[in-house]
Protein backbone atom coordinates (compact mmCIF):
# COMPACT_ATOMS: atom_id res chain seq x y z
CA UNK A 1 0.00 0.00 0.00
CA UNK A 2 1.19 3.79 -0.62
CA UNK A 3 1.96 4.57 2.68
CA UNK A 4 1.88 8.27 4.13
CA UNK A 5 5.38 10.09 3.78
CA UNK A 6 4.53 11.62 7.54
CA UNK A 7 2.03 11.00 10.32
CA UNK A 8 -0.22 13.90 11.54
CA UNK A 9 -3.07 12.68 9.41
CA UNK A 10 -4.61 9.72 10.80
CA UNK A 11 -7.96 9.56 9.38
CA UNK A 12 -5.63 9.76 5.71
CA UNK A 13 -3.99 6.71 7.53
CA UNK A 14 -7.04 4.58 8.46
CA UNK A 15 -8.24 5.72 4.86
CA UNK A 16 -5.23 3.80 3.32
CA UNK A 17 -5.68 0.96 5.39
CA UNK A 18 -9.50 0.38 4.71
CA UNK A 19 -10.49 0.59 8.31
CA UNK A 20 -13.07 3.35 9.49
CA UNK A 21 -11.42 6.07 12.12
CA UNK A 22 -13.32 5.44 15.61
CA UNK A 23 -15.19 7.76 16.79
CA UNK A 24 -11.94 8.59 19.01
CA UNK A 25 -8.52 8.14 18.95
CA UNK A 26 -5.14 9.20 20.20
CA UNK A 27 -2.46 10.75 17.40
CA UNK A 28 0.98 9.09 18.45
CA UNK A 29 2.13 9.83 15.56
CA UNK A 30 2.35 13.15 15.88
CA UNK A 31 5.40 14.57 17.61
CA UNK A 32 4.59 18.04 18.69
CA UNK A 33 4.36 19.21 22.45
CA UNK A 34 1.11 17.39 23.96
CA UNK A 35 0.69 19.34 26.89
CA UNK A 36 -1.22 22.75 25.29
CA UNK A 37 -0.33 26.28 26.02
CA UNK A 38 -2.73 28.41 28.53
CA UNK A 39 -5.40 29.99 26.96
CA UNK A 40 -4.25 33.36 28.49
CA UNK A 41 -0.98 32.85 26.10
CA UNK A 42 -2.85 32.95 23.30
CA UNK A 43 -3.41 36.40 21.02
CA UNK A 44 -6.95 38.10 21.16
CA UNK A 45 -9.35 38.04 17.98
CA UNK A 46 -8.77 41.28 17.17
CA UNK A 47 -4.82 40.80 17.31
CA UNK A 48 -5.80 37.26 14.57
CA UNK A 49 -7.66 39.84 12.43
CA UNK A 50 -5.05 42.42 12.16
CA UNK A 51 -1.76 40.18 11.71
CA UNK A 52 -4.13 37.96 9.31
CA UNK A 53 -4.48 41.06 7.26
CA UNK A 54 -1.34 42.64 7.26
CA UNK A 55 1.50 41.95 4.60
CA UNK A 56 4.52 40.33 6.74
CA UNK A 57 7.96 41.82 6.92
CA UNK A 58 9.64 39.98 4.38
CA UNK A 59 12.58 39.85 6.72
CA UNK A 60 11.12 38.46 9.94
CA UNK A 61 13.37 41.39 11.20
CA UNK A 62 11.92 41.37 15.14
CA UNK A 63 12.14 37.81 14.90
CA UNK A 64 15.57 37.61 13.73
CA UNK A 65 17.00 39.51 16.38
CA UNK A 66 14.78 38.09 18.59
CA UNK A 67 16.50 34.53 17.89
CA UNK A 68 20.17 35.92 17.43
CA UNK A 69 19.98 37.64 20.84
CA UNK A 70 18.94 33.77 22.73
CA UNK A 71 21.26 31.88 20.46
CA UNK A 72 23.51 34.73 21.21
CA UNK A 73 24.70 34.95 17.33
CA UNK A 74 24.83 38.28 15.19
CA UNK A 75 21.20 38.77 13.23
CA UNK A 76 23.22 38.23 10.16
CA UNK A 77 23.83 34.82 10.84
CA UNK A 78 20.15 34.00 10.95
CA UNK A 79 17.22 33.52 8.21
CA UNK A 80 13.57 32.97 9.80
CA UNK A 81 12.16 30.18 7.72
CA UNK A 82 8.39 28.87 6.84
CA UNK A 83 9.16 25.87 9.13
CA UNK A 84 12.45 23.86 9.34
CA UNK A 85 11.14 21.74 6.41
CA UNK A 86 11.57 25.28 3.84
CA UNK A 87 14.89 25.42 5.27
CA UNK A 88 15.59 21.78 3.86
CA UNK A 89 14.03 22.43 0.51
CA UNK A 90 16.50 26.04 0.47
CA UNK A 91 19.79 23.83 1.08
CA UNK A 92 18.93 21.51 -1.29
CA UNK A 93 18.42 24.31 -3.68
CA UNK A 94 21.92 25.76 -2.51
CA UNK A 95 23.72 22.60 -3.25
CA UNK A 96 21.42 21.76 -6.44
CA UNK A 97 23.14 18.81 -8.51
CA UNK A 98 25.83 18.47 -6.21
CA UNK A 99 26.85 15.10 -4.29
CA UNK A 100 24.73 15.25 -1.24
CA UNK A 101 25.13 12.75 2.04
CA UNK A 102 21.96 11.58 4.57
CA UNK A 103 23.48 9.95 7.69
CA UNK A 104 20.76 7.65 8.21
CA UNK A 105 17.90 6.21 9.68
CA UNK A 106 16.49 10.05 9.31
CA UNK A 107 14.21 12.49 8.46
CA UNK A 108 12.50 11.55 4.42
CA UNK A 109 12.41 15.36 3.57
CA UNK A 110 16.32 15.41 3.46
CA UNK A 111 16.23 12.77 0.90
CA UNK A 112 13.20 14.10 -1.17
CA UNK A 113 14.30 17.27 -1.07
CA UNK A 114 17.90 16.51 -2.57
CA UNK A 115 16.52 14.47 -5.37
CA UNK A 116 14.27 17.47 -6.08
CA UNK A 117 17.05 19.49 -6.93
CA UNK A 118 18.71 16.64 -8.85
CA UNK A 119 21.99 15.68 -6.24
CA UNK A 120 23.55 12.86 -6.37
CA UNK A 121 22.57 11.44 -2.83
CA UNK A 122 24.22 8.56 -1.05
CA UNK A 123 23.52 7.55 2.48
CA UNK A 124 25.34 6.24 5.63
CA UNK A 125 23.24 3.58 7.84
CA UNK A 126 24.11 3.70 11.43
CA UNK A 127 23.65 0.01 12.09
CA UNK A 128 20.74 -1.21 14.58
CA UNK A 129 23.70 -3.35 16.48
CA UNK A 130 25.28 0.24 17.61
CA UNK A 131 21.58 1.93 18.61
CA UNK A 132 21.99 3.84 15.30
CA UNK A 133 24.44 5.74 15.95
CA UNK A 134 27.56 6.00 13.26
CA UNK A 135 30.67 4.92 13.69
CA UNK A 136 32.34 8.07 14.07
CA UNK A 137 35.88 7.26 11.63
CA UNK A 138 33.43 5.83 9.02
CA UNK A 139 31.37 8.61 9.02
CA UNK A 140 34.26 10.85 9.19
CA UNK A 141 35.72 9.57 5.96
CA UNK A 142 32.41 9.34 4.57
CA UNK A 143 31.74 12.91 5.31
CA UNK A 144 35.26 13.61 3.82
CA UNK A 145 33.75 12.72 0.04
CA UNK A 146 30.60 14.56 0.07
CA UNK A 147 29.73 18.69 -0.89
CA UNK A 148 27.22 18.51 1.90
CA UNK A 149 25.87 15.92 4.32
CA UNK A 150 22.46 16.27 6.81
CA UNK A 151 22.64 14.55 10.19
CA UNK A 152 19.24 14.85 12.18
CA UNK A 153 20.39 15.43 15.72
CA UNK A 154 18.14 14.40 18.30
CA UNK A 155 17.64 12.52 15.83
CA UNK A 156 14.22 11.44 13.77
CA UNK A 157 12.92 8.72 14.01
CA UNK A 158 14.87 7.26 16.47
CA UNK A 159 15.77 10.17 18.94
CA UNK A 160 19.06 9.26 20.02
CA UNK A 161 22.24 11.67 19.93
CA UNK A 162 25.76 11.30 19.99
CA UNK A 163 28.11 12.92 22.56
CA UNK A 164 29.34 16.41 22.82
CA UNK A 165 32.55 15.03 22.09
CA UNK A 166 31.53 12.99 18.59
CA UNK A 167 29.18 15.69 17.29
CA UNK A 168 32.33 18.07 17.59
CA UNK A 169 34.86 15.78 15.93
CA UNK A 170 32.27 14.98 13.17
CA UNK A 171 31.70 18.87 12.27
CA UNK A 172 35.70 19.24 12.47
CA UNK A 173 36.14 16.24 10.04
CA UNK A 174 33.89 18.31 7.45
CA UNK A 175 35.51 21.46 7.80
CA UNK A 176 38.96 19.70 6.76
CA UNK A 177 36.91 18.52 4.30
CA UNK A 178 35.72 21.38 3.37
CA UNK A 179 31.66 20.01 3.55
CA UNK A 180 29.27 21.35 4.61
CA UNK A 181 27.47 19.75 7.41
CA UNK A 182 23.57 20.47 7.91
CA UNK A 183 22.54 19.48 12.06
CA UNK A 184 18.79 19.30 12.08
CA UNK A 185 17.86 20.53 15.29
CA UNK A 186 14.24 20.60 15.36
CA UNK A 187 13.91 18.60 18.16
CA UNK A 188 16.54 20.17 20.16
CA UNK A 189 13.96 21.42 22.82
CA UNK A 190 12.93 18.61 23.87
CA UNK A 191 15.91 17.17 25.15
CA UNK A 192 16.95 17.76 28.78
CA UNK A 193 20.05 18.64 29.01
CA UNK A 194 20.86 18.82 25.75
CA UNK A 195 23.76 21.02 23.92
CA UNK A 196 23.29 23.03 20.47
CA UNK A 197 26.03 22.88 17.70
CA UNK A 198 25.01 26.83 17.49
CA UNK A 199 27.86 27.51 20.01
CA UNK A 200 30.50 25.98 17.17
CA UNK A 201 29.23 28.50 14.04
CA UNK A 202 31.93 30.89 14.53
CA UNK A 203 34.67 28.30 14.42
CA UNK A 204 33.00 26.02 11.53
CA UNK A 205 31.75 28.49 8.62
CA UNK A 206 30.39 25.50 6.46
CA UNK A 207 28.52 24.48 9.63
CA UNK A 208 24.51 24.96 9.22
CA UNK A 209 21.92 24.54 11.87
CA UNK A 210 18.19 24.05 11.66
CA UNK A 211 15.65 24.66 14.31
CA UNK A 212 12.19 24.39 14.46
CA UNK A 213 9.37 26.98 16.34
CA UNK A 214 6.52 24.28 15.06
CA UNK A 215 7.02 21.70 17.38
CA UNK A 216 7.15 23.05 21.37
CA UNK A 217 4.93 25.95 20.65
CA UNK A 218 2.22 24.54 18.99
CA UNK A 219 2.76 26.34 15.63
CA UNK A 220 2.24 22.89 13.19
CA UNK A 221 -0.54 24.90 11.26
CA UNK A 222 1.30 28.43 11.39
CA UNK A 223 5.22 27.11 9.80
CA UNK A 224 8.09 28.52 11.76
CA UNK A 225 11.78 27.49 11.79
CA UNK A 226 14.89 29.22 11.45
CA UNK A 227 18.46 28.65 10.43
CA UNK A 228 21.38 29.59 11.92
CA UNK A 229 24.62 29.69 10.14
CA UNK A 230 27.50 31.88 8.70
CA UNK A 231 26.78 35.35 6.65
CA UNK A 232 27.98 34.22 3.43
CA UNK A 233 25.20 30.93 3.45
CA UNK A 234 22.01 33.15 5.19
CA UNK A 235 22.59 35.61 1.91
CA UNK A 236 22.83 32.49 -0.04
CA UNK A 237 19.52 31.00 1.00
CA UNK A 238 17.97 34.46 1.14
CA UNK A 239 18.05 34.74 -2.43
CA UNK A 240 16.34 31.56 -3.10
CA UNK A 241 13.27 32.27 -0.42
CA UNK A 242 9.84 33.17 -1.78
CA UNK A 243 8.94 36.78 -0.61
CA UNK A 244 6.68 37.03 2.12
CA UNK A 245 7.50 33.37 2.81
CA UNK A 246 7.00 33.93 6.86
CA UNK A 247 3.62 34.74 7.47
CA UNK A 248 2.52 37.50 9.80
CA UNK A 249 1.26 35.50 12.00
CA UNK A 250 3.70 32.95 12.10
CA UNK A 251 6.25 35.85 13.45
CA UNK A 252 4.16 37.45 15.72
CA UNK A 253 3.38 34.04 17.34
CA UNK A 254 6.77 33.50 17.28
CA UNK A 255 7.90 36.67 19.11
CA UNK A 256 4.88 36.07 21.41
CA UNK A 257 6.11 32.64 22.64
CA UNK A 258 9.44 32.78 22.55
CA UNK A 259 8.39 35.06 25.96
CA UNK A 260 7.83 31.81 27.68
CA UNK A 261 10.95 30.31 27.98
CA UNK A 262 9.44 28.44 31.58
CA UNK A 263 6.60 26.90 29.66
CA UNK A 264 10.00 25.19 27.18
CA UNK A 265 11.95 23.85 30.22
CA UNK A 266 8.46 22.83 31.82
CA UNK A 267 7.29 20.88 29.18
CA UNK A 268 10.93 18.85 28.31
CA UNK A 269 11.48 18.09 32.29
CA UNK A 270 7.47 16.49 32.14
CA UNK A 271 8.35 14.68 28.58
CA UNK A 272 11.41 13.47 30.18
CA UNK A 273 9.90 12.12 32.92
CA UNK A 274 7.06 10.94 31.62
CA UNK A 275 8.81 8.94 28.94
CA UNK A 276 10.94 7.25 31.24
CA UNK A 277 7.59 6.10 33.39
CA UNK A 278 6.19 4.60 30.47
CA UNK A 279 9.48 2.80 29.37
CA UNK A 280 9.42 1.22 33.52
CA UNK A 281 5.75 0.45 32.36
CA UNK A 282 6.49 -1.87 29.26
CA UNK A 283 5.94 -5.77 29.51
CA UNK A 284 9.50 -5.62 28.14
CA UNK A 285 9.55 -8.99 27.92
CA UNK A 286 7.19 -8.88 25.46
CA UNK A 287 8.56 -5.30 23.38
CA UNK A 288 12.06 -3.56 22.65
CA UNK A 289 11.95 0.13 23.12
CA UNK A 290 15.30 1.98 22.51
CA UNK A 291 16.33 4.74 24.34
CA UNK A 292 15.76 8.23 23.15
CA UNK A 293 16.45 12.03 24.43
CA UNK A 294 13.25 13.34 23.40
CA UNK A 295 9.66 13.32 23.16
CA UNK A 296 9.12 10.02 21.02
CA UNK A 297 10.88 6.40 20.44
CA UNK A 298 11.05 3.65 18.85
CA UNK A 299 9.28 0.71 19.77
CA UNK A 300 9.27 -3.37 18.38
CA UNK A 301 7.79 -6.65 19.37
CA UNK A 302 10.07 -8.92 19.79
CA UNK A 303 7.82 -11.36 18.20
CA UNK A 304 8.84 -9.55 15.43
CA UNK A 305 5.21 -8.70 14.17
CA UNK A 306 5.38 -5.19 13.94
CA UNK A 307 2.64 -4.66 11.17
CA UNK A 308 0.29 -6.79 12.93
CA UNK A 309 0.75 -5.05 16.31
CA UNK A 310 0.46 -1.61 14.27
CA UNK A 311 -2.76 -3.18 12.76
CA UNK A 312 -3.86 -4.30 16.20
CA UNK A 313 -3.39 -0.25 17.82
CA UNK A 314 -5.14 1.61 14.88
CA UNK A 315 -8.11 -0.40 15.68
CA UNK A 316 -8.47 0.82 18.83
CA UNK A 317 -7.94 3.96 18.23
CA UNK A 318 -4.15 4.38 18.98
CA UNK A 319 -2.16 5.79 15.99
CA UNK A 320 1.25 5.14 16.08
CA UNK A 321 4.31 6.43 13.19
CA UNK A 322 5.07 3.09 10.90
CA UNK A 323 8.54 3.41 9.59
CA UNK A 324 8.03 1.64 6.17
CA UNK A 325 9.49 4.86 4.71
CA UNK A 326 12.77 5.09 7.04
CA UNK A 327 15.97 3.18 5.43
CA UNK A 328 17.37 1.07 7.94
CA UNK A 329 13.97 0.83 9.91
CA UNK A 330 11.80 -0.71 7.17
CA UNK A 331 8.75 -0.92 8.89
CA UNK A 332 10.43 -2.94 12.17
CA UNK A 333 9.54 -0.57 14.89
CA UNK A 334 6.44 1.65 15.35
CA UNK A 335 7.49 5.22 16.65
CA UNK A 336 5.39 6.96 19.11
CA UNK A 337 5.33 10.34 20.67
CA UNK A 338 5.17 11.01 24.27
CA UNK A 339 1.68 12.01 25.19
CA UNK A 340 0.63 12.88 28.60
CA UNK A 341 -0.01 10.44 31.26
CA UNK A 342 -3.45 9.70 30.74
CA UNK A 343 -3.03 8.87 26.69
CA UNK A 344 0.22 7.12 27.39
CA UNK A 345 -1.94 4.99 30.04
CA UNK A 346 -3.78 3.99 27.47
CA UNK A 347 -1.08 2.89 24.71
CA UNK A 348 0.34 0.97 27.80
CA UNK A 349 -3.07 -1.03 28.40
CA UNK A 350 -3.72 -1.53 24.24
CA UNK A 351 0.26 -2.73 24.10
CA UNK A 352 -0.61 -4.96 27.02
CA UNK A 353 -3.41 -6.10 25.85
CA UNK A 354 -1.74 -7.29 22.61
CA UNK A 355 -1.16 -11.29 22.39
CA UNK A 356 1.05 -11.22 19.72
Amino acid sequence: MPWPAHGANPRALYEQCGLKPPDQYIDFSVNTNPYALPPSAWPTGEDWARWASEYPDPEAKALKEKVAERERIRPEQVLVTNGAVEAVYLLAAMFAGRRVGVLEPAFSEYRRASLAYGCEVTSLMAEESRGFLPDLDEAAAWVAEREAVFLCHPNNPTGTVLSKGDLHALIAAAHRAGTYIIVDEAFYPFWCGGFTAVRWLDCYPRLIVLRSLTKIYHLAGARLGYVAADEAVIASLRKRQPPWSVSRVAQQLGLRFMEMESFAVWTKERIAAERERVFRSLPLNRYRVLPSAVNFYLLRPLSGRTMELFWHLLERGIVPRHTMNFPGLDGRYLRFAVKTQVENDQLLEALAGWDG
